[in-house]
């Protein structure tokens, strides 16, 4: 069984080993540039020769770091499945919500892809992005800590409800049917980031995410900044429609949305 934690605990005697080096070189490079440029280049030669021995040493310390490095098989580390337990097994210990299987995942706002096969390199994807790094904690981590920077980012629930109805109303248009009818958020998403290109800055994943916090919010914030007042439909089964999760990870499906009837003219 192959752990990147077990192996990072052994790696660390040699960093702390190649840091002493440098600091070393580093030292004996300050005292030589010191005694030339006070003439005194007797010292500077003393210092010359510690320093040939220092970088030597810097070498050694280095090769040893490389033939170790050298020693982990990332791509067993993936075929083998244990890059994926692992991280699943940290997302879980930080109360990260997962979903998914067969090497793809939703860790709610985020998609985590993890490719490793006999055919294919050991790679991570995070909402299409290449994470480079093949550290199971550290991947846990950093989803973890953008999720918390997402929850602490200032979000105007009336200024994301008005671009939600005005995109809904163009959808309704769009499809010829009266506006107050029900309309997929789906279709609503693709009315408000029409370009494929855009979509990629703006992906399902951050739309489902500011559902989620406007969903939190509750019905009073679901009004449009002209007064009109919207209902979001779940889905009948559980599963279709955009995931949202809620701070404390109450899960919902929200799929379309629509006018509250009351409000709606004529």
């Amino acid at each position: 069984m192959s752990n990147y934690e077990e192996f990072y605990e052994g790696l660390q005697p040699l960093e702390k080993a190649l840091k002493d080096s440098a600091g070393t070189v580093a030292r004996l490079q300050k005292a030589i540039q010191k005694c030339t440029k006070a003439g005194n280049l007797n010292e500077a030669k003393k210092n010359l020769a510690a320093l040939s021995e220092a970088a030597a040493s810097l070498g050694e310390r280095a090769d040893a770091i490389e033939s170790y490095v050298n020693t982990f098989d990332t791509d067993l580390y993936f075929v083998s499945g244990d890059f994926t337990r692992q991280l699943l097994a940290f997302c879980e210990q930080m109360n990260i919500d997962v979903r998914g299987e067969k090497g793809v995942y939703e860790m709610f706002p985020y998609k985590v892809r993890i490719v490793g096969d006999e055919e294919h390199a050991a790679e991570v994807y995070i909402n299409r992005k290449k994470v480079p790094s093949f550290r199971p904690s550290y991947i846990a981590e950093t989803i973890r800590a953008d999720r918390e920077k997402l929850l602490r980012a200032n979000f105007n629930a009336q200024s994301f409800m008005t671009e939600l109805a005005e995109a809904y109303e163009t959808a309704c248009l769009r499809s010829g049917v009266r506006v107050g009818s029900t309309q997929k958020l789906d279709k609503v998403y693709k009315t408000m980031v029409p370009m494929a290109r855009a979509r990629k800055e703006y992906d399902k994943q951050a739309f489902a995410f500011d559902l989620a916090r406007l969903y939190e919010a509750g019905t009073d914030a679901w009004i449009s900044k002209g007064g009109k007042r919207y209902y979001f439909g779940t889905s009948r089964d559980g599963k279709s429609g955009f995931r949202v999760l809620s701070s404390s990870g109450v899960e919902s499906f929200i799929n379309t949305m629509k006018p509250v009837a009351e409000d709606l003219e004529g």
